[in-house]
Protein backbone atom coordinates (compact mmCIF):
# COMPACT_ATOMS: atom_id res chain seq x y z
CA UNK A 1 0.00 0.00 0.00
CA UNK A 2 2.86 2.39 0.66
CA UNK A 3 3.37 2.77 -3.49
CA UNK A 4 -0.36 3.49 -4.00
CA UNK A 5 -1.87 7.12 -3.90
CA UNK A 6 -3.90 7.19 -0.87
CA UNK A 7 -7.56 9.37 -1.14
CA UNK A 8 -9.80 10.03 2.18
CA UNK A 9 -13.10 9.78 2.26
CA UNK A 10 -15.08 12.55 1.26
CA UNK A 11 -13.97 13.42 -1.53
CA UNK A 12 -15.03 14.88 -4.76
CA UNK A 13 -13.99 13.58 -8.55
CA UNK A 14 -15.89 15.09 -11.20
CA UNK A 15 -14.54 13.36 -14.23
CA UNK A 16 -12.10 10.03 -14.22
CA UNK A 17 -9.43 13.14 -15.68
CA UNK A 18 -7.50 12.21 -12.41
CA UNK A 19 -3.58 11.14 -11.96
CA UNK A 20 -2.15 10.61 -9.37
CA UNK A 21 1.21 9.13 -8.42
CA UNK A 22 2.69 7.16 -6.25
CA UNK A 23 2.97 7.72 -2.82
CA UNK A 24 0.49 11.02 -2.74
CA UNK A 25 -1.95 11.14 0.26
CA UNK A 26 -5.58 13.58 -0.49
CA UNK A 27 -7.13 14.44 2.67
CA UNK A 28 -10.63 14.56 3.47
CA UNK A 29 -13.32 16.59 1.49
CA UNK A 30 -10.97 18.01 -1.22
CA UNK A 31 -12.67 18.69 -4.50
CA UNK A 32 -11.52 17.78 -8.21
CA UNK A 33 -13.20 19.44 -10.67
CA UNK A 34 -12.33 17.23 -13.56
CA UNK A 35 -13.04 19.37 -16.73
CA UNK A 36 -9.57 18.75 -17.71
CA UNK A 37 -6.94 16.45 -16.70
CA UNK A 38 -5.44 17.15 -13.00
CA UNK A 39 -1.90 15.49 -12.91
CA UNK A 40 -0.10 14.98 -9.02
CA UNK A 41 3.07 13.85 -8.99
CA UNK A 42 4.58 11.06 -6.81
CA UNK A 43 5.06 11.69 -2.74
CA UNK A 44 2.46 15.01 -2.76
CA UNK A 45 0.46 15.71 0.30
CA UNK A 46 -2.78 17.57 -0.42
CA UNK A 47 -4.46 18.80 2.61
CA UNK A 48 -8.01 18.59 3.82
CA UNK A 49 -10.86 20.94 1.64
CA UNK A 50 -8.84 21.81 -1.23
CA UNK A 51 -10.13 22.84 -4.32
CA UNK A 52 -8.56 21.72 -7.89
CA UNK A 53 -10.70 23.62 -10.55
CA UNK A 54 -9.88 22.94 -14.34
CA UNK A 55 -12.77 25.24 -15.66
CA UNK A 56 -13.79 28.66 -16.06
CA UNK A 57 -15.64 31.15 -18.39
CA UNK A 58 -14.06 33.60 -20.79
CA UNK A 59 -15.85 37.05 -19.62
CA UNK A 60 -18.26 38.40 -21.97
CA UNK A 61 -20.84 41.31 -22.41
CA UNK A 62 -22.84 42.75 -19.96
CA UNK A 63 -25.66 40.81 -20.63
CA UNK A 64 -24.03 37.62 -19.38
CA UNK A 65 -20.48 38.14 -18.24
CA UNK A 66 -19.91 34.46 -17.62
CA UNK A 67 -19.40 33.92 -21.54
CA UNK A 68 -18.19 30.89 -23.10
CA UNK A 69 -17.15 27.75 -21.10
CA UNK A 70 -13.61 26.82 -21.16
CA UNK A 71 -10.90 24.27 -19.41
CA UNK A 72 -7.24 24.05 -18.65
CA UNK A 73 -5.32 20.87 -16.80
CA UNK A 74 -3.72 21.34 -13.41
CA UNK A 75 -0.62 20.02 -13.04
CA UNK A 76 1.07 19.35 -9.45
CA UNK A 77 5.14 17.99 -9.64
CA UNK A 78 6.73 15.53 -7.64
CA UNK A 79 6.98 15.58 -3.37
CA UNK A 80 5.14 18.74 -3.19
CA UNK A 81 2.81 19.56 0.06
CA UNK A 82 -0.75 21.88 -0.96
CA UNK A 83 -1.96 22.62 2.12
CA UNK A 84 -5.24 22.94 3.93
CA UNK A 85 -7.92 24.93 1.72
CA UNK A 86 -5.90 25.83 -1.00
CA UNK A 87 -7.49 26.47 -4.31
CA UNK A 88 -5.43 25.87 -7.97
CA UNK A 89 -7.46 27.88 -10.87
CA UNK A 90 -7.21 26.50 -14.25
CA UNK A 91 -4.38 25.92 -15.95
CA UNK A 92 -1.44 25.83 -13.29
CA UNK A 93 1.54 24.31 -12.93
CA UNK A 94 3.11 24.00 -9.51
CA UNK A 95 7.03 22.87 -9.76
CA UNK A 96 8.22 20.01 -8.08
CA UNK A 97 8.64 20.07 -4.09
CA UNK A 98 6.43 23.53 -3.95
CA UNK A 99 5.18 24.17 -0.56
CA UNK A 100 1.45 26.16 -1.03
CA UNK A 101 0.43 27.66 2.26
CA UNK A 102 -3.03 27.07 3.92
CA UNK A 103 -5.90 29.19 2.05
CA UNK A 104 -3.66 30.41 -0.78
CA UNK A 105 -5.64 30.56 -4.07
CA UNK A 106 -2.94 29.55 -6.87
CA UNK A 107 -3.86 32.04 -10.51
CA UNK A 108 -0.17 31.40 -11.89
CA UNK A 109 2.31 28.72 -12.06
CA UNK A 110 4.98 28.18 -9.18
CA UNK A 111 8.69 27.15 -9.73
CA UNK A 112 10.17 24.33 -8.21
CA UNK A 113 11.56 23.83 -5.01
CA UNK A 114 9.37 27.26 -3.10
CA UNK A 115 7.29 28.13 -0.81
CA UNK A 116 4.18 30.18 -2.02
CA UNK A 117 1.06 31.69 0.19
CA UNK A 118 -1.54 34.52 0.39
CA UNK A 119 -4.55 35.22 -1.90
CA UNK A 120 -3.43 35.86 -4.90
CA UNK A 121 -0.48 32.95 -3.97
CA UNK A 122 2.96 34.70 -4.59
CA UNK A 123 6.44 33.10 -3.85
CA UNK A 124 7.65 33.52 -0.18
CA UNK A 125 10.87 32.11 -0.72
CA UNK A 126 13.06 29.78 -2.36
CA UNK A 127 14.06 26.42 -0.66
CA UNK A 128 17.03 23.73 -1.31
Amino acid sequence: MENAAYISPKCFFGSNKMHFGKGTFINYASFFDGSADIWIGGNCNIGMDCRFITGTHLIEDPSRRAGRYIAEPINIGNGCWIGAGVTILPGVTIGDGTVIGAGAVVTSNCENNSIYAGVPAKLIRRID
